[in-house]
C-alpha cells in the first residue's frame, strides 16, 4: 500500500493510499486515537451509500454518526453549531475522535469542529472524492465559508491519519471526478513538469478511471502536497504556491453563490487566468498557456471564467485571506512545473480579466 508521510514533528502523520484502504478501518483507526470511541461525520448522500458498510468496518470501535446536508452551501457556521449541539448530546469527550467521511466540505467542516470542540479532539480524514483525496484532506487547513468569501473562518489542525480508499471514486459523478482532476493538474503546473507530462499522456486512462493510473496520480499529488506542507505548515511562504488558481477561483465561487460552479471548475478557470496574466506580464511564454489550455479542454474542464465586472471581482478578492493592504500574494506561472509568488495590487490582477476573452 502506497504511504505518504507528512513530517511535522509531533504532529506528523501518514496517508495510506490504495483500493480497499478502508477495509478493517476500525482496527486501523484504533492505532491513532486514545480511546475506542469515534463520531463519524458525513453527508446525506454518503450515508445512503456507505453507512451500513462503514459501520461494519468500524465494528471494533464504538461509532456514532452525525449526518449533515450535502453541498458547499451548507459549509457554514450554522452547520457547525448544529454539529456542536449534537456532539454535546452525545457527550463527546476529549478522547473521542472525529472521523470525517466525505469530500472537501465534510473534511473542512469536520476538521474545524475537531479543532474547536473542547479546544481540540483527535481527527481522522477519510476522503471520498478525488478533490478531497489529493487536496483538502492533506495539510490541516479547515474552515467554513461566509457570504463575503470562501474559507474566511478556519484553523490549521492536522489529522492523526488520512485513509484514502480509491474505490470510493467509483461512485463519483463525472462532474465531481473532473473537479478533482483540476487539482491534480494544478500540482503538475505549480511543481512537477514530469507529472504534468504523465497526466497529458495518460489522460484517456485517467478519464476511464483505470485503477493503477488513479493510484499513481493520487499518490503523486499527495506526495507533492506533503512535501510542501512539511516545509511550510502555516503558509508563511512556500505553501502559498498551492493557491495557484485559487485567488480568482474562490472569487468565482463566492460570486456564484457556492452552488452553481463547483470548486474544481473554479480552480480550472483560475489557473487559466493565472497563466493568462503571466503571459500578459511577460513572466511566461504563450506556449505554456496553450499547453495548459489544451490539457484542461481535453479533460473537459472549463477555461473561461464568468463575466462578472472588475469591480465585483475586486471587492471579493480584497477580502481574500491572502490579501493585506490591497496587495495579494499572487501565484504566477514561469513555465509548466515552475511557479513563484508575486505580490500584486488587487486592481493589477483584475484589470486583465477581459483580455483573454478578446484574444482567443
Amino acid at each position: 500500500m502506497p504511504q505518504v508521510k507528512v513530517n511535522l514533528d509531533d504532529r506528523s502523520y501518514t496517508i495510506d493510499i490504495a483500493p480497499g484502504a478502508s477495509l478493517n478501518m476500525g482496527t486501523k483507526i484504533a492505532k491513532f486515537i486514545p480511546s475506542r470511541r469515534v463520531v463519524v461525520l458525513t453527508n446525506t448522500t454518503l450515508a445512503r451509500l456507505y453507512q451500513k458498510k462503514l459501520t461494519r468496518e468500524l465494528k471494533t470501535l464504538h461509532a456514532q454518526w452525525i449526518v449533515i446536508p450535502d453541498g458547499e452551501k451548507y459549509k457554514t457556521l450554522q452547520t457547525v453549531e448544529k454539529i456542536y449541539w449534537k456532539m454535546s448530546d452525545l457527550k463527546v469527550d476529549r478522547k473521542t475522535a472525529l472521523v470525517a467521511f466525505g469530500g472537501g466540505v465534510v473534511g473542512d467542516i469536520g476538521g474545524f469542529v475537531a479543532a474547536t470542540y473542547l479546544r481540540g479532539i483527535p481527527f481522522i480524514q477519510v476522503p471520498t472524492t478525488l478533490l478531497a483525496q489529493v487536496d483538502s484532506s492533506v495539510g490541516g487547513k479547515t474552515g467554513v465559508d461566509l457570504p463575503a468569501g470562501k474559507n474566511l473562518v478556519g484553523a490549521f489542525y492536522q489529522p492523526k491519519w488520512v485513509c484514502i480508499d480509491t474505490n470510493f471514486l467509483n461512485t463519483l459523478s463525472k462532474r465531481e471526478f473532473l473537479c478533482g482532476l483540476s487539482e491534480v493538474i494544478k500540482y503538475g503546473v505549480l511543481w512537477d513538469e514530469k507529472f504534468f507530462k504523465y497526466i497529458e499522456s495518460h489522460l484517456p486512462k485517467i478519464l476511464k478511471m483505470d485503477p493503477n493510473t488513479l493510484n499513481t496520480i493520487v499518490s503523486r499529488s499527495c506526495h507533492i502536497k506533503a512535501l510542501i506542507v512539511s516545509k511550510d505548515e502555516k503558509e508563511s511562504g512556500l505553501r502559498a504556491l498551492l493557491n495557484l488558481g485559487h485567488t480568482l477561483g474562490h472569487a468565482i465561487e463566492t460570486l456564484s453563490g457556492y452552488n452553481k460552479i463547483h470548486h474544481g471548475e473554479a480552480i480550472s478557470m483560475g489557473m487559466m487566468y493565472a497563466a493568462t496574466l503571466s503571459v500578459k506580464k511577460g513572466f511566461c511564454k504563450k506556449e505554456e498557456l496553450s499547453r495548459l489550455q489544451a490539457l484542461l479542454q481535453k479533460a473537459g474542464l472549463p477555461t473561461q471564467w464568468p463575466g462578472y465586472s472588475q469591480k465585483k471581482y475586486s471587492q471579493v478578492i480584497a477580502l481574500d485571506k491572502k490579501t493585506t493592504n490591497d496587495t495579494i500574494r499572487y501565484i504566477v506561472i514561469k513555465k509548466i512545473g515552475k511557479t513563484f509568488i508575486k505580490p500584486m495590487r488587487v486592481s493589477e490582477i483584475t484589470r486583465t480579466l477581459a483580455w483573454p476573452q478578446k484574444n482567443k
